[in-house]
């Protein structure tokens, strides 16, 4: 049984049939010092990558099955896998008028699918556009993907992923002032 610091949280047994997680509650590793712990951490990470394991062992899932979690909840006008962005799905925004918008992108972490969101917000967010009126991004909620923080597998022993709704630039308007 080999132990491992607490930012893996877990004990690791090596076996002939495989290597197994048993998480713990708290450090049970002060009988090793810090260089050896770095040591086996670093060793864990190679050994669990060389498998296609994440680091806490699940087995990461792949973009496609990603969109495929995410549905029809998958908005090629909004959501990419990379910077580029489908060019068969252009994003509509006002560019000109009394409200101008303008095209943001935002990169998430690899803790987020899909990590390329692009939205718009007012170019000159709370300007003058009419007497008591200013010029205010309108806020829309699309779902995306967070991995979960766990030491657990799904029951297929893939990552877990959860959804949530994240408030993105849908576009901007002249409103009357939020009082």
């Amino acid at each position: 049984v080999l132990c491992v610091d607490t930012t893996v949280k877990a004990v690791v047994s090596t076996q002939s049939t495989g290597i197994f997680f048993y998480p713990i509650e708290s450090s049970r590793c002060d009988f090793v010092s810090d260089s050896v712990m770095l040591v086996v951490r670093l060793c864990l990470v190679v050994a669990l990558a060389a498998l296609g394991l994440s680091e806490q062992g699940c087995i990461p899932l792949s973009n496609q099955q990603l969109m495929d979690k995410l549905g029809n909840g998958f908005i090629a006008e909004h959501m990419g896998t990379n910077q580029s962005f489908d060019g068969n799905h252009p994003l509509q925004y006002n560019k000109h008028g009394i409200c101008n918008s303008k095209l943001i992108v935002d990169q998430l972490t690899d803790d987020y699918f899909p990590r390329f969101i692009r939205h718009v917000k007012c170019f000159s967010e709370d300007s003058t556009c009419l007497t008591g009126k200013t010029c205010q991004t309108v806020q829309a909620y699309i779902n995306i993907l967070e991995k979960k923080q766990t030491l657990f597998c799904d029951d297929e022993g893939y990552e877990q992923w959860t959804t949530f709704s994240l408030p993105i630039g849908a576009g901007c308007e002249c409103a009357l002032d939020n009082w």
